[in-house]
């Protein structure tokens, strides 16, 4: 089936259009989560989630758990919602139970799958072919240009087309980033406002890309005591530890992006041109990858991966999350 847009999904569901299996395929976290509050307020519609509505973790026992619920009736609703995130973690085994499901679906439950495999052709092909899939790839160009504007809608803020250009002029497309400089320009303008591009420099970015920049160069050269209080400046400042997290995978997937493009002899021009980056970011990253070799690299991004999984499953504060991550990539020999 082919993937259908956000929009398109909302208008089946709007005309009592209820699929019994959906899928969420693509690299861009926000959107899997923005899509799945969607999905849920809509196919709930006001019945009880405490008894209807559950999400689990694609490993053997999820997958276990998760598929004996999308057989149980709903309660005191016409619809069960069951999520099941990661199902590109799945071993092949657990994958045909997943398949056995999708060939034959609970009419009254909808169970959405997550994947971050950047393309549908890596999704189980049973899925494929029976689930609506709904791509939540990395926004860029027109499609960023729109999310910026359907966000301020709903918000009930309107931005001029020289705002929504000042807004995205010179930043990274990191939706939860974006998404956090949004509602602070929404609660500035008011309900009914209007965004000119002089309210975005009066709000956005300055104190925070200083603080970003500063915590990417302090991780990058491997000194301790600056990157723990760039991280303590980062949350006085009030953004939400989650924020955070997603600012350090970001310097991961760039320094990553950048050793392997030095790599291929591409010049300093080059690089910043192909990841859209500042030029005197793009010199700092080059700076930090020659420190470091690829395997170097790959194993900082594996404890990026233990940490996202600790804020997921472990009662610690998410502060402490963060500091035990900063000290193990500034740690790394």
């Amino acid at each position: 089936m082919p993937a259908q847009s956000i929009r398109q999904v909302i208008r089946r569901l709007e005309q009592h259009q209820i699929d019994t299996l959906y899928v969420l395929f693509g690299e861009e976290a926000y959107l899997h989560q923005e899509y799945l509050a969607i999905l849920s307020q809509r196919l709930l519609e006001g019945a009880p989630r405490d008894f209807n509505f559950d999400v689990l973790q694609a490993d053997s026992d999820g997958l276990a758990e998760a598929l004996s619920l999308a057989r149980t009736l709903p309660m005191m609703a016409a619809c069960r919602v069951v999520v099941l995130q990661g199902i590109h973690q799945l071993r092949k085994a657990d994958v045909r139970q997943l398949e056995q499901y999708a060939e034959a679906p609970s009419e009254s439950t909808a169970l959405i799958c997550t994947s971050t495999d950047p393309e549908i052709k890596k999704v189980p092909r049973i899925l494929q072919q029976n689930a609506v899939t709904i791509a939540c790839k990395r926004l860029s160009g027109d499609q960023l240009h729109d999310w910026v504007v359907r966000t301020a809608t709903r918000q009930q803020v309107r931005m001029s087309e020289a705002a929504v250009e000042a807004f995205l002029q010179d930043q990274d497309n990191d939706l939860f980033l974006l998404s956090r400089e949004l509602d602070k320009l929404c609660t500035y303008a008011g309900p009914e406002g209007d965004i000119e591009p002089a309210d975005v420099h009066a709000v956005c970015y300055a104190s925070r890309q200083q603080s970003i920049f500063a915590l990417s160069d302090a991780l990058g050269s491997r000194q301790i005591p600056r990157a723990f209080h760039v991280l303590e400046q980062l949350l006085q400042q009030g953004e939400a530890p989650l924020l955070v997290f997603s600012m350090i995978v970001r310097h991961l997937r760039l320094l990553w992006s950048v050793k392997t493009l030095t790599q291929q002899r591409q010049n300093a021009g080059r690089i910043a041109k192909t990841l859209g980056l500042p030029a005197h970011v793009c010199r700092q990253m080059i700076s930090h990858s020659r420190q470091m070799s690829s395997a170097q690299i790959q194993r900082l991004y594996q404890t990026a991966v233990e940490a996202d999984l600790a804020f997921k499953t472990s009662n610690k504060p998410p502060q402490a999350v963060l500091e035990r991550l900063v000290l193990a990539l500034c740690s790394d020999a």
